[in-house]
């Protein structure tokens, strides 16, 4: 399965420069323990446009420190890439509330961290 995700890295509709920027500004903003995705049209080599989701599984409870560091990660992603639609699906790894799009997210999407 590891495989298939490193052939989907490059193929991926994000250029490496984007690729490191967006790790960057994740490990700075987020705990080591946390993970991070791509997942939506950009994985699809074949489609235009559209916008970068990411889905991103974090061990942070407090929702103000969540905040906090999702706002910290954007402001980085955009100050290095440029301002783009950026749309960001966090889930608490220790919360039971679920769904449908981080099981979505995380099969379908390719693991950036």
């Amino acid at each position: 399965m590891l495989h298939k995700k490193v052939l989907a890295m490059k193929e991926i509709r994000l250029a490496d420069w984007e690729i490191s920027a967006i790790r960057t500004a994740f490990s700075e903003s987020f705990p080591d323990t946390d993970h991070l995705w791509l997942f939506g049209s950009r994985i699809y080599p074949e489609k235009r446009g559209g916008d970068i989701d990411l889905y991103i599984e974090t061990t942070m409870q407090d929702v103000d420190d969540i905040g906090k560091s999702e706002s910290k990660f954007l402001f980085m992603v955009e100050d290095a890439i440029g301002e783009q639609k950026i749309d960001i699906v966090i889930k608490c790894v220790n919360s039971d509330f679920d769904l449908l799009i981080y099981h979505v997210a995380r099969k379908e999407g390719v693991q950036l961290v």
